[in-house]
Order: C-alpha cells, then structure tokens, then sequence
C-alpha cells in the first residue's frame, strides 16, 4: 500500500501519461490513453472506452453505459460503481484489465465465427487513379523446322478510376485459318467493372464470362451482368471449369491435373473446349486439381469434384447472377458476337431451417432451359443433392436432364471417412446455350467413391464408375482401388489397382492394370515423384521447385515420360528479377531413349509490367490483382527503397530504382492484408516512418507510398533535474516555435524512460521546438528548447539537459 492508501501502483509522485492495451479474459481489445496520477489513481479516456467495449456489450448496455459517463472526459474504476463493469490496473503488465461484465450486458460471441477483416486499423487509401499493363514475349523454336514463327505477344491490363474499373487482353501472334494463316493482332476481352462490396454485388458491361450453376452450360457473352457472391467475391477468370466436366480455354495453355496432390497429366492445349468426363482421371477420386497457366503466364487453380457444384452458401445468405448479351462461338481469338441474343442467370438461397434451393434459366432463340438444385441435410450426417434441367431447342426439341447425389461423412474420433455416389441422366435432346444441337453422347452415368482413413499414415480410396453410351458408342465401367501410405513426413507410397471395360472402338486401356508411385516432398516448394501404369504402359519421373514471388527467385524442373514407342522429356526454369520475370523450356520427343533428340523444341517467355498510381510510375513484375508502388522521398537521395510481405533475409519482392518505385504486385482484393517496406542503409535517426501500413484494396486497385518525409530528423538525450537526478517517466509535449504560413502542426507527445533518456521523432531540420513537461495537479512546466540544424543527416545528439524540477 501506498501513502496514499491506496496500491502504489506509480512510485514517482507525479502524473504519468501513457498509452496502454485494454484487456478482457485474455484478450487485447485496444490501446487506450491512461494517466496514472500522484495519489496512486488511474484515469482512462471515455470516449476510447466506449469504442474499445463495444464487441463486448450488447446494445442496451453500451447505451447505459454511455448515459453514466456522459460529461466525463476520462473517468477511474469508482466512477463504474452501479454499472456491472469492473476495472483494475496491472502494473506488472502495464495494462487496464476489464474483470467482469455482468452477464445480461454482454454480447452475444460467436464460438465458430470465420475471421474478419479489421477495417480500423487501414491506415493508406487507394489512389484516385491507377492503371498498370503486362507486357509478354513468347518464342518458340522447333529445331528441325525449316522455318520459325514470329514471337507472341500478350497484352493485358486495367485501369481505374474512382470505383470504375476497365481491363482487358488481346495479343499479337500469329493466327491460323483454314487456308493461310497471318501475324494479327486480337481483342481478348475488354469490359467495365463497377463493384459494390458492402453488398457483395459486381456489375460489368463488355466481354462477359458468366458464372453457371448445376447443369447450365458455359457460352460467352457480350452485353451486361451482374453478379451478387459473397463468399466468391473474386476476379474473373480465363478458364472455366463447367460443372458437366468440360473444360473452357480462351487463349492457349499450358494445363496440369493433379489428382490427390499427385501430377497425372501436363498437356499443352489450343483454345477450345475439352471434355474429360469419359477418362480414368476423373474415376480414381474427386479431389482433382487443375492448373491452367496461359501464354501471358496467368496460372489459375481449378476444382473438380465428382458431384455437381452443392449449394454451399451460408444459412440464410443467398447468391444471384444475370448475364444478357450477344453469343460468340469463338476461342482463343477476338470474340465475334455474330450470334443470337441470349440470357443467362441463376439464383440460389440457403435458408436456415429448410433445404436449400436454387434455380437457374437460359434463354435465346435457338434454345431454352430451366434448371433447378436443392439439398437435403439427413440426421446421420448425410446429404441428398437434387439438380435437374429441362430444355426447348429449335434444332433438338424437348429434352431433360437429371441429377442426384448422396454424401455421407463418418467422423471416427480424429480419423475420417466419406462415400459419395452420384448418377445423372441426359435425355437424347436436352440441348443449352452451348449445346443448341442435343448432342449428348452418353446418356447414363454413374459413379462410386469411398474413402477409408485406417489411420493418420495408411488411406485408401475406392472408386466406380459406369457410363452408358448413345449412338452407337458402347458402355464403360471401370472399379479400382488406390492406397496411400506416408512412410514419413517427406516420402509417400502409393499403390493400386482397377479394372475397365471401355467400348470397341476405345479398348486400349481395358481389362486390369496396377499402379505404383513414390513421392519424395521435403517442403512445399519441391516435389519428386516416379510413377507407373501398366494400362498405358507409362512409366514417369518428374521434379518440381517453384520459384518465390521474390527477387532473384529461381524455380526449375523437369519430367521424362516414356510410354510404348514415345520418349518425352522436358525441363524448365523459371527466374524473377526486380522488373521482369523469365522462363524458358525444352522438350525433346523421340522413339526411344536412344532416339530421345530427334525432335526438339525450346520455348523462351520474358515478361514486365508497367504501373502507375497516384503520380507514381514503377516496373516490376506481372500484377494480377491490386498493386502498391513505393518511392523514396527526395530527401533520402539515391537510396533505394524495398517492399514486400517478408523483408527477413533481404526476401524482397520489389525494389525502386532508375525504372521507378518499387512494385509490390501481389496483393489481392477485399482482404485486408499489412505490406511493409524498408529503406537501404538509411541514415542515422532517419524517421522512415513505421515500416508497415494496412490497406484492403478494392477490385484492381492501385497505392502510392511515398516513403520518408520532411520532418525526418529525430533527437535523443538525458533530461536531469536540479540535483542531477535522472527525470524519470515523466510525460509532455514538444511544440514547433517557428511555425511558418499554411502551416497548423499538432504538439508532439513527450516522455522520458525510468533513467531519463528520451528521444523525439518527426523533426523539421533547421526548425526551433520547445519541450514542457506535465508537473503535478496538470500544470505543465517549461522544459528547455533546441534548434535542428539545418544540414542534419537525420540524428541530433541533445546530450545531457537541466530541467526545473527539483526532484
């Protein structure tokens, strides 16, 4: 106990000002302004108490408690009498601990709520205007050709203005007709992007790709949309994985399946559309991943599962999209929208106590159709999924389709299994907006798979499938079983075996076939795999490190296949440097190993990107999404300044320089996220400010950081009192004297630590500054003054300083 009689939680017999966390039940809920009096009491700001308290009362608290503290400008433990809410001081922490809130005025707390983004913390907002432009060269080189086509090059980008976006993409290269071919120039797509988050909402006009749901089908568009997501509030895309197992190219692509992490095939394919619903792929399990990476190197990940997309929304939240414009039927080149005018749209709500729905509608002259899901959630954690669809076609006539779908998850205490069959059913003539003619070569399908976690090493998965063919193409079944066993955390066998019965005419690859493969995965950067397939006669290597989105970062590969009389191998290295990125690959086919060379072929990308935000100007490499440019000020000179999300072991992802400010490309939008940044070997007490700064960026968005400013000049000293004693932990303010017209600069907080040093940031070189000190009873004491000179590099030395307090 103090003199006082009261815990002598502040030992100098003076005020103290301070800012400390504010706590309840273990957790911070802010920093709160406090000062801890000579009498051994603590006073708290009311106006940041309240806000900070907010999450934690309910509404009529929050009101009760504003109403007791009205008129009170800081307030102590006492003045809660009454209220249900108890405060104490904990100098060992030195935090303010909220100790009990009464249970009829807190909030109601979600246990299992998802993060969300702080938005109080954003501290830099995005610029007026931005726009930025990727720039790729793609050559290819075939050996034994006699002649070479000219370079690709790829364009794309966007602009905003305001909260209006446009972006686009088109390329120059050559094209092939039917007869000759030409080195032309093409439009990608191009359209205006208007968003609204705080609805969830997303307008376009332009090329449009349209989300589908169940079983519509993909056509693009050009005219208007909008689409409502909450959950999939994200960018467009160049692929479009339809939910009838095609797959969609707009420009030509390199593309990868990955089936339960495992590389199965990597192909390189010409815009179109590709159905893979018929290949063993999609027998052996549902957790297939789909790489796509096109010629301007933009890599997109798509999911396949082996049932139709569920409505997985949220209870009670609800999703819509309506899409109205001319049809093209074109791929990979400038859309030519010569066809009817048609519609396409879907909407699908979750309810909270009854089975989800959704339904959707297409429409043109040629063809129109209705479809429809829902769900049901049984009690022994199961689901039945419903989808179906009926259609009118000019060319077809009446048709139908029907889906349906069970899923049963086990929960066995730590360890998991799950069984999902599904089965559909295409009607000879139920045609869509990207089917107009009812071509549907299979009418039945089937499929089986069961999970089994022996335990937390040992998994198998078993999987069947039939496909019942139409017009003249016979029916398929296939049933298999494949086990994983992780040997240890790098290494992972695994092992199987099926059985299929394909039609006459694609009997390669019937009757019975095992697979073995060994995965070697030190980290998440490399993989090596060595694999074989009886059926296909297939045996692989392959070796993966992915590169960094870091400068000076190299990823490289390869894989070599052999099956039957085909030997391919190909290697590949990728580099990223400060303004550009490179990549090259060669592949090499042959008959045999000892042929392996006899075709050769070598691939070349070299890509930039140019950006510009609020007066900014930076090259760095390819922007996705939103972008932030950062430069120094005028006064750091030369040096440079670097960002990125890690600035540990000098792992910058851009750096400013003769080409402009330095480019942070990888920032996504509407997630709040922290970018840092550093100067180069700044000088001594340089104030380059925090070295962080929070943003959440709207859809494609640019910032512009100028980093460093003209109060650079930071002071350090020892402040002692007439007996030459260190002034310890007193608190005060530093006021600029020789304040200049336009200029209105707040005083500056004070404070010295328990020896009396202090040091004093954000400092005018060549300026004069005052320094008071808050003495007892709130009279404020006249410390000292100094002068910056005028030349300082950043750092000035006050040395030791005599105050006027006597103790």
């Amino acid at each position: 106990m103090g003199a006082h009689g009261r815990p002598d939680i502040n030992p100098y017999e003076r005020d103290i000002d301070m800012t400390v966390p504010l706590t309840f039940m273990g957790r911070s809920l802010g920093d709160i302004p406090m000062r801890l009096t000579a009498d051994d009491r603590f006073l708290i700001d009311s106006t940041a108490f309240l806000r900070l308290m907010e999450p934690i009362l309910n509404d009529g608290a929050r009101a009760e408690l504003a109403e007791h503290l009205k008129g009170l400008s800081d307030f102590g433990p006492e003045n809660l009498e009454q209220t249900g809410v108890a405060l104490t001081y904990d100098p060992s922490t030195l935090a303010v601990v909220v100790v009990d809130v009464s249970p009829e005025q807190r909030a109601v707390q979600d246990l299992f709520a998802p993060p969300r983004d702080d938005l109080d913390d954003i501290t830099l907002q995005p610029a007026g205007f931005s726009a930025y432009l990727n720039l790729s060269a793609v050559e290819t080189y075939v050996w034994n050709s006699q002649s070479t086509d000219p370079p690709t090059l790829n364009f794309d980008g966007a602009m905003r203005f305001g909260k209006v976006v446009f972006e686009g993409a088109a390329q120059l290269g050559q094209s092939f007709g039917l007869t000759n071919s030409s080195y032309k120039f093409t439009r990608n797509y191009a359209r205006l992007v208007y968003d609204e988050p705080e609805s969830y909402r997303r307008f376009f006009v332009g090329d449009l790709d349209p989300e589908i749901r169940g079983q519509q089908a993909y056509v693009q568009l050009g005219g208007v949309g909008v689409l409502r997501q909450q959950r999939r509030f994200n960018t467009f895309r160049s692929a479009v994985l339809q939910s009838n197992r095609q797959l969609v190219l707009q420009r030509e692509s390199t593309v990868r399946f990955l089936r339960n992490g495992a590389l199965y095939r990597e192909i390189r394919l010409q815009p179109g559309r590709y159905d893979f619903s018929s290949l063993p792929l999609l027998a052996g399990s549902n957790d297939i991943a789909i790489q796509v990476t096109d010629n301007s190197g933009a890599t997109q990940n798509l999911a396949y599962r082996q049932y139709l997309d569920p409505i997985d929304l949220d209870p009670g939240d609800y999703e819509y999209g309506a899409f109205l414009g001319s049809t093209s039927r074109t791929f990979g080149s400038q859309p030519q929208y010569g066809g009817p005018i048609a519609f396409t749209g879907f909407f699908r709500k979750a309810f909270v106590n009854r089975p989800a729905i959704g339904v959707g509608l297409q429409l043109s002259k040629d063809v129109q159709t209705v479809t429809g899901q829902t769900q049901f959630v049984l009690s022994n954690a199961g689901r039945v999924l419903l989808d179906g669809g009926a259609s009118n076609g000019k060319i077809a006539g009446q048709g139908f389709a029907l889906g349906l779908s069970y899923e049963h998850y086990f929960d066995r205490e730590g360890l998991s299994d799950s069984f999902t069959l599904r089965a559909d059913y295409l009607s000879p003539k139920f045609a869509t907006l990207g089917n107009i003619e009812g071509i549907n070569s299979t009418s039945l399908s089937v499929s089986a798979q069961f999970t089994h976690q022996f335990d937390l090493r040992f998994m198998t998965t078993s999987t069947a499938s039939y496909l019942k063919g139409r017009s003249g193409l016979g029916d398929s079944y296939r049933i298999g079983s494949t086990a994983y066993y992780r040997i240890d955390r790098q290494w992972t066998v695994r092992a199987g075996v099926d059985y299929a019965r394909y039609p006459s005419n694609l009997s390669r690859g019937s009757g019975f076939s095992v697979m073995i493969g060994l995965v070697f995965q030190p980290d998440y950067r490399r993989r090596a795999e060595a694999r074989y397939e009886s059926r296909n006669n297939l045996a692989e290597v392959s070796y993966n490190q992915s590169g960094l989105n870091q400068l000076n970062s190299v990823g490289f590969g390869g894989i070599m296949t052999r099956q039957d009389d085909n030997v391919v191998g190909q290697g590949y290295a990728t580099y990223a440097a400060n303004t550009f990125e490179a990549s090259v690959s060669h592949a090499a086919y042959g008959s045999d190993f000892s042929d392996l060379g006899a075709v050769n072929a070598t691939s070349v990308r070299v890509g930039t990107t140019l950006a510009f935000a609020g007066g900014m100007f930076g090259v760095g490499r390819r922007i996705n999404d939103s972008f932030m440019l950062l430069s120094p000020h005028k006064n750091l000179g030369k040096r440079r300044v670097v960002a990125g999300q890690s600035l540990a072991h000098n792992d910058y992802i851009g750096k400013s320089g003769v080409l402009g400010a330095a480019v942070n490309n990888a920032m996504a939008s509407y997630s709040a996220q922290t970018v840092q940044y550093d100067v180069e070997d700044p000088p001594a007490g340089y104030d380059t400010g925090p070295g962080v700064v929070r943003v959440r960026p709207p859809y494609k968005s640019g910032y512009a950081l100028r980093v460093g400013t003209d109060a650079f000049a930071s002071a350090i000293g020892t402040l002692l009192s007439k007996p030459g004693k260190p002034v310890s932990l007193i608190g005060g303010r530093v006021t600029l004297l020789d304040v200049k017209d336009n200029e209105n600069p707040e005083p500056q907080p004070f404070f010295t630590n328990s020896v009396g040093r202090f040091a004093i940031s954000n400092l005018l070189p060549g300026r004069r500054y005052l320094v008071e000190t808050y003495g007892a009873a709130g009279t404020i004491d006249r410390g000292f003054e100094f002068t910056v000179p005028a030349d300082t590099d950043g750092l000035l030395d006050l040395g030791t300083l005599q105050s006027g307090l006597k103790n």
